[in-house]
């Protein structure tokens, strides 16, 4: 299967437990090795998660990244702080191939409204070189926008 090395947006699926963040991870090592500059991962359970753990190349989240690796915490006190963040990302890394991973957090309220930030990318970010890529349990959660703009949809059945 050739999959889509343009901008784009993708929704990945499956229940607890089964891979859906090792798959994705494991596409950015292989497939998507040198597709993508810069890399956004929105998780709000990062810093437990031992998919994003085992992996050498981000490792413990509380210390620096490379320039290239942004980890952010979706949950946030004020909404508009993380909409105006995703603003600044969508804007600094306009033209060059910019990857939002969305984990685990798609129907974090700050996220699912229409007029936000997320919405914006999934609409018109391929326009600036932005993926959008959604790890959700529920396809049904995922946001409206994102799911009329996807190019791939994933089902993660069990681990390998």
């Amino acid at each position: 299967m050739e999959l889509p090395k343009y901008p784009h947006c993708a929704i990945i699926c499956g229940q607890t437990g089964c891979g859906k963040t090792e798959f994705v991870l494991d596409l950015l090592e292989k497939e998507y090795c040198h597709v993508f500059k810069h890399i956004v991962i929105l998780c709000p359970t990062i810093q437990w998660n031992k998919a994003y753990k085992n992996r050498e190349w981000i490792g413990d989240v509380r210390k620096p990244k490379t320039k290239n690796l942004i980890i952010v915490n979706p949950i946030v006190k004020e909404e508009e702080k993380l909409q105006e963040l995703l603003r600044m990302f969508f804007k600094k890394y306009a033209t060059c191939p910019t990857l939002y991973i969305i984990d685990d957090c798609s129907a974090t309220k700050e996220l699912t409204k229409k007029k936000d930030m997320l919405s914006e990318l999934a609409f018109s970010g391929r326009h600036a070189e932005q993926s959008v890529w959604v790890i959700s349990q529920r396809y049904n959660s995922v946001l409206k926008r994102l799911k009329r703009t996807n190019k791939m949809v994933m089902h993660v059945l069990h681990k390998r």
